[in-house]
C-alpha cells in the first residue's frame, strides 16, 4: 500500500544524475523545478485525500526525467484512466455486491501512474 522512500530516493538520485550528465550544471535547476512543481500542484489533491503522498513523490521522480509536456501528459493519462477504472469498479460493486453509490472505494493510483508513464514513453518511441 505504500511506495518505499528508498525507491523514491533512488529514482531522484538517478534523475539528478541524468540531468547533470545531459545538461550540465543547468540540469540541477531543471531537476529542482521538475520535482518541485508536481508537489506544489498536487498538494491540494493530497489534502482532499484524492491521492497519497507516495503518489505525488512518484510523479516527482518520473518528472525528473521528463519534460513539462511529458509530465502533463503523464498526469492527464493517469487521472483519466484512474477515473474510468474507478467508475467501472463502482458500477461493478453496485451491481454485484449491492454497494450504495455514495460508498467509498479505493484504487492504487501508482498503477495508473505506470500507465501514464508507458503511454508517454510509447508516444516518444513511436513518434
Amino acid at each position: 500500500m505504500k511506495i518505499s522512500n528508498r525507491l523514491i530516493v533512488s529514482g531522484l538520485a538517478l534523475g539528478l544524475a541524468f540531468r547533470l550528465f545531459g545538461e550540465g550544471i543547468t540540469g540541477m535547476l531543471h531537476f529542482l523545478l521538475n520535482i518541485s512543481i508536481p508537489v506544489i500542484l498536487l498538494f491540494l489533491l493530497y489534502h482532499m485525500h484524492v491521492i497519497g503522498a507516495g503518489d505525488i513523490k512518484l510523479i516527482s521522480v518520473v518528472s525528473s526525467f521528463f519534460s513539462w509536456n511529458q509530465t502533463a501528459a503523464l498526469v492527464m493519462v493517469a487521472f483519466f484512466t484512474a477515473a474510468v477504472f474507478g467508475l467501472l469498479k463502482k458500477i461493478f460493486l453496485i451491481f454485484t455486491a449491492g454497494h450504495p453509490w455514495n460508498s467509498r472505494t479505493t484504487i492504487h493510483f501508482s498503477s495508473f501512474i505506470l500507465i501514464g508513464y508507458l503511454t508517454v514513453v510509447w508516444r516518444c518511441i513511436v513518434g
